[in-house]
């Protein structure tokens, strides 16, 4: 028995286009949080000579804002366990100081007198680096850039090796993909870095080889397919993909959840947003795409018998 997908396609645009809108609203109104890497900050690599733990360092950071003034809170900060650190060995990244670099360099040796007296650490061990607002600023254009050329190519791609109605389903189904994830991260929360933004470009990879998938099958069946209806021919590709679709989906969650779970917390912010990233794709990949394109090449067959 098939399942009626084309029947019921009006509810899956209404749907998929609500949630486009929240997700757009999301990043006008509250915005993504920008990690170091966009907004620029510090990272310091330490070695603790005792144990510690992220609610420890987060303690000490709340005392130096009484004795220092800092100019950023402890909860601004973000601690990251190194794996095989044994509890001693910590990633800490905060804010910028809003001064010129000389002073910056003195507000950053500051920071570590007052973390080294209440929390002795390891010289040789220690790493430092920091990112300015210009490189941050920079390097937002640049993912804004890696997305934008990633949907062009995509649809270049397509464009060639289907036709063009599909390869319109298939940006719909990316964008759409894109915009829900993005709102995603704004109401959640999760700090947009570097680590993230890989997380983004993957999803618009894995969301296109879903969709192919389905559009080639589309491509078969109208080829050897008595059936004259499009509607229906979409409906049989999607319902013969489905099983396909929905195993590489589970497996690819089941992965991901692992990571989440078991991983570090570097990783986590990744294997979120590919989660969430993964189920969204599946869905649009599925009720999506391939209507937008039976609409699509409905309406200029339409228009071409209207001429």
């Amino acid at each position: 028995m098939l399942i009626p997908i084309m029947k019921h396609k009006s509810t899956f645009f209404y749907i998929s286009g609500l949630l486009v809108i929240l997700g757009i609203l999301l990043l006008f109104v509250k915005g993504l949080n920008y990690g170091i890497d966009f907004k620029g900050g510090s990272i310091i690599h330490v070695r603790f000579d005792a144990e510690s733990n992220e609610n420890k360092i987060r303690e000490h950071f709340k005392q130096m804002e009484k004795s220092l003034g800092l100019y950023f809170t402890s909860e601004q900060i973000v601690v990251q366990s190194v794996a095989g650190g044994q509890g001693r060995e910590f990633i800490i990244q905060y804010p910028a100081a809003p001064v010129d670099t000389a002073k910056n360099a003195e507000v950053h040796d500051q920071i570590l007198k007052g973390l080294k007296e209440m929390a002795p650490f390891s010289d040789e061990a220690l790493q430092v680096s920091n990112v300015g607002p210009t490189i941050g600023d920079e390097m937002k254009k640049q993912g804004i850039w890696a997305a934008l050329l990633s949907v062009i190519g995509i649809l270049l791609y397509l464009a060639y090796r289907f036709e063009f109605q599909s390869a319109t389903g298939t940006i719909v189904a990316v964008v759409h993909d894109l915009f829900i994830t993005l709102g995603f991260l704004s109401i959640v929360g999760i700090e947009f870095d570097v680590t993230v933004l890989a997380a983004i470009l993957t999803l618009l990879g894995y969301s296109v080889n879903d969709s192919i998938v389905v559009l080639d099958r589309i491509r078969e069946n109208r080829k050897i397919s008595k059936e004259t209806n499009l509607a229906s021919i979409v409906d049989l590709s999607i319902n013969q993909t489905f099983g396909r679709t929905i195993n590489t989906s589970v497996t690819t969650l089941l992965a991901l959840i692992a990571i989440l779970v078991l991983g570090g917390a570097s990783i986590k912010s990744f294997a979120m947003t590919l989660t969430f990233g993964v189920i969204v794709g599946t869905y649009s990949s599925i009720f999506i795409a391939s209507p937008v394109m039976c609409e699509l090449s409905t309406a200029e067959k339409k228009s071409a018998a209207a001429k």
